[in-house]
């Protein structure tokens, strides 16, 4: 996989223009070499490929990064990156801007030396990892699985007098103990009037008979993530909520059965937008559709009001549209999708039915 993805990357520097390429971004390098390590960098050179990194990691990357020349760093200083690049670097370097810090960049610019021009780039390769190949989605699918697996294990531990935060810590527990996951973001457990916070981080309320309790989670295995979200009532679901539930899983999916390649982002926001907005609830849905998912959580840009993303097989992105009410309740329900060659496929567990506890 690795010389595909640099023969990929030194195609898009080459259109860029970009005689050399310094990669910072963790989850670029990863992609690039295999690196599961928190601390080194990519230089592709005119003629070579290094990875370098500090004693910490050079046993690791010799093991991860087969192919690589491995170079051993005394420090991460901007001097000693640059001297690396020595005369093989070209008259343009390119830098992921996203990822360096100014005073990074100033020391960059100082050290690379007359007749060198840095240059910065944006997504050059975060835009190459937004089609997933097959062992990428594979891994995905298998994330997805533990985070079903997750929620199917919370369901019985649901019940009046217990904590967000207890169930919270139940499911991250479960999914580490029994699958060796991480988590890939911080879960939320929202109930009753938390619920109306898309983002309602688990907190120390006790949940309660007739809440509506959104948990919003994922499993990261072997360096992919999930991204699921299930809403469930405990013990009763009033007319309302029943409409609010209805409303939203209507509006995912027919946002899902109108995914195929060459749509853009934005139609497929719309569709979602437009079910919520013809039930009378268009206000209460404030975010974006979806994102991309990946190495990261949010791995690039998916469905939104603004999204000009054109969908490819092997895209992996989140349908996730919501209806929260101020003050009552909110629903968020979640899939994970492959853009396939003729439409798309859902990769986590695609039981969404109204769930009472």
């Amino acid at each position: 996989q690795s010389s595909r993805r640099i023969h990929l990357v030194r195609k898009a520097m080459a259109d860029q223009n970009l005689d050399s390429f310094l990669v910072t971004d963790r989850a670029n390098i990863g992609w690039l070499t295999g690196f599961t390590g928190s601390s080194g960098y990519v230089l592709l050179l005119k003629s070579s490929e290094l990875f370098a990194t500090d004693s910490r990691y050079t046993e690791q990357a010799a093991n991860q990064c087969p192919g690589w020349q491995i170079s051993k760093l005394a420090s991460s200083s901007p001097e000693e990156i640059i001297s690396l690049f020595s005369n093989d670097c070209g008259a343009s370097l390119g830098f992921e801007s996203g990822n360096v810090t100014h005073a990074n960049f100033s020391q960059y610019e100082e050290k690379v030396g007359a007749g060198v021009t840095f240059i910065p780039t944006t997504s050059l390769i975060d835009s190459l990892r937004m089609v997933k190949d097959s062992d990428e989605v594979n891994a995905i699918r298998i994330a997805c699985g533990i985070a079903d697996k997750a929620f199917s294990h919370i369901k019985p531990f649901i019940k009046p007098g217990v904590s967000e935060r207890d169930l919270m810590i139940e499911l991250e527990t479960y999914m580490r103990r029994e699958h060796g996951a991480d988590i890939a973001f911080d879960t939320i457990v929202a109930s009753g009037w938390r619920s109306a916070l898309p983002h309602g981080i688990a907190s120390s309320k006790i949940v309660e008979f007739g809440d509506s309790i959104t948990f919003d989670f994922g499993a990261k295995l072997n360096s992919y993530c999930s991204d699921i979200t299930r809403t469930v009532m405990l013990g009763a679901c009033s007319d309302k909520q029943k409409i609010v539930y209805d409303t939203v899983q209507n509006a995912l999916y027919s946002a899902i059965d109108a995914i195929k390649p060459g749509i853009e982002g934005v139609k497929i926001d719309a569709i979602a937008r437009k079910v919520i907005g013809d039930a009378g609830f268009g206000e209460y849905f404030g975010h974006g559709l979806g994102h991309s998912l990946g190495r990261n959580v949010h791995d690039g840009p998916g469905f939104s009001p603004k999204s000009r993303a054109i969908m490819e097989p092997g895209m992996v992105i989140t349908v996730e549209p919501g209806i929260y009410i101020p003050g009552e309740f909110g629903v968020r329900i979640e899939h994970d999708i492959v853009v396939t060659e003729s439409g798309c496929e859902i990769l986590d567990s695609k039981t969404t039915d109204l769930t009472i506890v």
